[in-house]
């Protein structure tokens, strides 16, 4: 269950961050596309998530 709160925290958190940016980049006219912003809030959060989890010795 510990892994299962961490991964939504982190995934939580990184859904916080990239809303933030879009809103940034659309308060100054940027448009970003959703795609790719998906892609990559999928890939920080694999990574963040690996990182919290992984066994230290």
């Amino acid at each position: 269950m510990k892994q299962f709160v961490k991964g939504a925290a982190v995934t939580v958190v990184v859904l916080i961050v990239l809303i933030a940016i879009n809103v940034v980049g659309n308060l100054n006219g940027i448009n970003l596309d959703g795609i790719s912003n998906s892609a990559v809030m999928a890939l920080c959060a694999i990574l963040i998530y690996k990182g919290l989890t992984e066994n230290k010795k």
